[in-house]
């Protein structure tokens, strides 16, 4: 082979091979290499939010409960029925009933009949007060004689059935043949309390939360002149005089449940776990 076009050949090669290596060498400069592969991330959808990172709690911290407390009591809570209920605690009652049995003397009457006393209705382990009943369509009096004491803290739980939202249950008891006090809780949640002369009653009125089929527990306190009352642990009302000295015992239904209604419709409403102290043998309540 001639000498010369070897030379011309082998220059020719060259060139072309620097050529390629040029290209392959601009185009790795022109996408370089991370140093590190990047973290695959996810967008969350608008209506996600993002979590946020947790912070540790310290060991040793306890954070306790958020707890609602109401910032003010009614000053007799403090001054009448706070030193009742702490005198009460690790008390037995003198008179319990849970309605499990039917021998806890339990009565109920048709006002002006003179027929009865009648075994008032126990079912579903609660005492029933339901009108209509016997002959009787707007007032249904259930009572117990264990329960007469002047000074006394009482605790009930009622539940109202088949009932029209006017409706109502009362509580009530008797001073004397003239006068008495008594708490109403009608359907609608509405309360009412009455006390003095039966022909000149005062009254105070107000509402109060219902969630039904919950029942409602009540509270009762009635000390000398004074009487304090309480709807599921929250105080409801106080009255400073609601009896005048002295106090007699009329009749053995002096306390009494009623289911009150008009004609026309079912009305009905559970009395349960009910709870009774006589003051009289509490020491400094």
């Amino acid at each position: 082979m001639d000498v010369t076009k070897f030379s011309k050949a082998l220059l020719l090669c060259g060139t072309m091979l620097f050529t390629v290596l040029s290209c392959k060498s601009a185009g790795d400069l022109s996408t370089p290499v991370p140093d590190s592969p990047p973290i695959a991330t996810r967008t969350p959808p608008p209506s996600v939010m993002p979590r946020l990172p947790r912070t540790p709690t310290p060991l040793g911290l306890f954070i306790p409960p958020t707890r609602v407390v109401q910032s003010t009591f009614p000053a007799w809570v403090t001054d009448f029925s706070d030193p009742i209920l702490a005198a009460l605690v690790g008390q037995k009652p003198d008179f319990e009933d849970e309605f499990l049995n039917f021998d806890q003397g339990w009565f109920y009457f048709i006002p002006d009949s003179p027929k009865g006393p009648y075994y008032a209705h126990i079912e579903n382990e609660a005492l029933l007060l339901k009108l209509p009943a016997e002959n009787e369509k707007r007032d249904y009096w259930a009572y117990n004689p264990k329960l007469l004491r002047e000074n006394f803290v009482l605790s009930f739980d009622v539940q109202f059935l088949e009932s029209q939202p006017e409706d109502t249950l009362r509580f009530q008891f008797d001073q004397s043949t003239e006068r008495s006090v008594a708490l109403d809780l009608m359907k609608n949640q509405n309360w009412a309390l009455h006390w003095g002369s039966l022909a000149e009653w005062q009254s105070r009125e107000g509402t109060y939360a219902q969630f039904p089929p919950d029942n409602i527990q009540v509270l009762i306190i009635a000390k000398d002149g004074e009487c304090a009352f309480y709807l599921d642990h929250a105080p409801l009302a106080y009255l400073p005089d609601c009896r005048t000295a002295p106090f007699l015992r009329p009749s053995p239904w002096a306390m009494t449940f009623h289911i009150l209604a008009e004609p026309g419709h079912v009305a009905s409403a559970t009395i349960d776990h009910l709870k009774f102290w006589d003051l009289d043998k509490i020491s400094n309540p």
